[in-house]
């Protein structure tokens, strides 16, 4: 009698064991087969993702997918009806929720639902226009294409004078006192935008040639260490650097005869709602001889931001000291970058 107790207990515990592990497999399984949109994992967790699906077929778990395919995960920020603070697994034939109490699931959910983890994120970018004209924005990667942009509402699409050239770029129109939205693939990449008066830039890999202020960028995935894990973010800065302009040559002369500063449109550019960088003239003298916009922050000081500081490059900075303070940041989890083309010159 003591024995079969014993033996009682035992294929208890087992039952209970294949039980709760046919659970987490069937919670595993939620989150690798039926998050399509989400799932990174199995790039950045190869081996957990593997062996979950090997325990659900070494069960005979089949049917458990087929229930599995009734949760989904729910991630804070994903505009549910009911919010949540943390990842969540949710039964869709009953709308139940729950909370992952497992260490290493939850961790999974969480890197899950991470901004940069989302299968082909995009970064949003918002361009306003506040002058009284139209103004003609193109987008261009440093191979001097197009780049990964998707342009939306507010964005006129339209071709730019060197149309009928071979790999011919595209860029928008934004008319006066509108916004702009457009995404960005984050290909960590370089990549800049610029903007004329007349017609969208054939190459803004060309803007110093032409005398066109440029705001660079590179989108950058959220598994990229220079995102700090705090999801996709993009690096940007404001450049006002003459085509042929040195680090000596500005210590010798602040870049005179060197092409002139690449600046037409005054420009600020923002992280979320907070602006970062401001660049605007007129041009004048008062730093030398290229030209250079007059308020564009000081090219002489050893901070950024302020308009005492440094808002753009006049110069490439590529020297110590003057590396060590560089006017480029970077815009984490996820945030808007949004341009500002300015009135005045």
């Amino acid at each position: 009698m003591q024995m079969r107790f014993a033996i009682t207990r035992i294929f208890c515990f087992f039952d209970n064991a294949i039980q709760l592990i046919a659970r987490w497999l069937r919670t595993l399984s939620a989150l690798l087969l039926f998050e399509p949109a989400r799932s990174r994992l199995w790039y950045a967790r190869p081996s957990i993702a593997a062996l979950a699906l090997l325990g659900i077929a070494l069960l005979g778990a089949a049917l458990d997918a087929a229930h599995a395919a009734d949760l989904r995960l729910i991630c804070p920020g994903d505009g549910s009806s009911v919010p949540v603070t943390e990842p969540m697994l949710e039964d869709q034939s009953t709308g139940l929720r729950t909370t992952f109490t497992d260490p290493q699931l939850k961790a999974v959910a969480t890197e899950t639902c991470s901004p940069g983890n989302v299968a082909g994120a995009n970064s949003v970018v918002k361009i306003t226009n506040k002058r009284d004209v139209s103004i003609f924005v193109s987008f261009t990667t440093s191979n001097h294409k197009q780049g990964p942009i998707i342009w939306g509402g507010g964005c006129e699409k339209l071709l730019p004078a060197s149309a009928s050239s071979a790999g011919a770029i595209g860029g928008v129109m934004i008319r006066k006192g509108v916004t702009c939205t457009a995404k960005v693939n984050n290909n960590a990449v370089s990549s800049r935008f610029c903007a004329a008066l007349d017609r969208p830039p054939a190459d803004c890999y060309n803007a110093q040639a032409n005398h066109q202020t440029m705001v660079e960028t590179i989108f950058e995935p959220g598994s990229n260490p220079g995102c700090f894990n705090k999801g996709y973010c993009v690096w940007f800065d404001i450049s006002v650097i003459p085509s042929t302009c040195t680090d000596d040559l500005w210590k010798l002369n602040q870049c005179a005869n060197t092409g002139g500063a690449s600046y037409n449109l005054p420009v600020s550019v923002a992280c979320g709602s907070k602006p970062v960088y401001t660049c605007q003239g007129p041009t004048s003298g008062k730093y030398g001889s290229a030209n250079y916009p007059a308020n564009c922050g000081n090219p002489d000081a050893t901070c950024s931001g302020t308009p005492a500081c440094l808002n753009a490059y006049f110069y490439p900075m590529f020297d110590p000291p003057e590396n060590k303070y560089q006017p480029n940041t970077v815009c984490l989890g996820g945030q808007t970058l949004t341009l500002t083309f300015l009135p005045g010159q």
